[in-house]
């Protein structure tokens, strides 16, 4: 009883710090669109003049948001999209999600298992497959077609004994797609702003941004009509 007490105590402490963090720091008036009209170009120019420590800023930051189940990545992906391009961006994304995921996966195996052992029950259906062949491939479906969200899954593979190769393959294989859509759109705004133009609604005239909306909208469409297809049958 007590280490559960001290367990919900370390999860409360680290989301108030971050309240903290965001509220001392008026966080909030960055992550608007008004507030990235009014300081991407200072954004820019630090990452170009600290390119070092903003990316170990930025990968530190992302790790912790998933280790942490904190949401908030989406936002980081644009911005990787934004500041290094399609392939740098991606790279970063992909480095930063797996590290993260892997820590999530150890954290919780080790010290939140017994806690939370049975409050996933309703979606542990979802992961089956003969062999290690077989659940590879059902963990990679589970992130391309985002039945289960991502951070349950990350838990989700670590209470069921999921070996941590084959965590680390579907993960980076499932996660590849709808990372590389944000990345490509964060590029798409930064061509969008590149002559100082703001960012408004006529951005999405731009092939980089509603392509990659679009190809989204399939993705997240594709578990219904799977669910419609069954139906039927």
């Amino acid at each position: 009883m007590r280490k559960t007490l001290y367990k919900v105590f370390l999860v409360v402490a680290v989301i108030a710090i971050l309240v903290f963090l965001v509220q001392f720091f008026h966080l909030r008036q960055y992550l608007g669109v008004e507030g990235f009209n009014n300081y991407h170009n200072q954004l820019v120019s630090y990452s170009n003049s600290h390119t070092g420590v903003f990316v170990f800023s930025y990968i530190v930051a992302y790790i912790v948001l998933i280790a942490c189940c904190i949401p908030g990545t989406i936002l980081f992906d644009l911005i990787a999209g934004f500041l290094f391009g399609i392939v740098g961006g991606t790279v970063l994304v992909l480095f930063s999600y797996l590290v993260g995921a892997c820590l999530n996966f150890i954290i919780v195996r080790l010290f939140f298992r017994g806690m939370l052992e049975h409050k996933f029950d309703k979606f542990k259906r979802f992961i089956h497959g003969g062999g290690h062949y077989g659940l590879l491939i059902n963990l990679i479906s589970l992130r391309l077609i985002a039945v289960i969200p991502f951070w349950i899954l990350n838990i989700l593979a670590a209470l069921l004994n999921v070996r941590m190769s084959t965590f680390v393959i579907s993960t980076l294989i499932g996660i590849t797609p709808m990372s590389i859509i944000y990345v490509v759109i964060g590029d798409g705004v930064r061509d969008s702003t590149a002559n100082g133009q703001m960012l408004n609604a006529d951005v999405l005239t731009n092939p980089k941004i509603w392509i990659p909306l679009f190809c989204m909208a399939v993705i997240l469409m594709i578990p219904n009509i799977v669910k419609l297809f069954k139906n039927k049958k």
